[in-house]
């Protein structure tokens, strides 16, 4: 009598991919989506005492994209003043983009980030009412 045949169980992930599909790419080669990128953005703000001095609130809920079919991922951040003036600040990713893609040009994204915050906080609240006042005009 022969001894009965032992099942080999091979698990999927140890298998190579044939298909080239790549059904899992590495982390860095997957497409961010926008939690991803405020994820990582926070985390760099977090890191950078100019930008945590610039009080920057993530705006999270804020979405422009209504059709759904975007060609870049933005992400929101409110800044304030103490005259009551509120500005949106926003940065973007191509959507074709990796996240291993993005890493590397989180600095840049930080620095537009940057330029366009320190632009608000150094107008005066005499600029800031110039601007509420152009904006209620044109809201028409």
């Amino acid at each position: 009598m022969t001894a009965p045949m032992r099942k080999l169980i091979i698990a999927p992930s140890s298998m190579p991919d044939i298909t080239n599909n790549n059904p899992n790419p590495e982390p860095a080669e997957q497409a961010p989506d926008q939690a991803w990128l405020y994820k990582r953005t926070n985390e760099a703000i977090a890191s950078d005492p100019e930008l945590v001095k610039l009080r920057l609130k993530p705006l999270t809920r804020f979405n422009t994209d209504v059709t759904g079919r975007a060609e870049f991922i933005k992400i929101y951040y409110g800044i304030g003043c103490e005259c009551s003036t509120a500005a949106v600040l926003s940065v973007e990713a191509s959507a074709d983009k990796t996240r291993g893609e993005f890493q590397e040009a989180l600095p840049a994204l930080l620095g537009k980030l940057k330029l366009q915050a320190v632009g608000f906080r150094r107008m005066d609240c005499d600029s800031h009412l110039q601007m509420r006042i152009q904006m209620l005009g044109t809201a028409r």
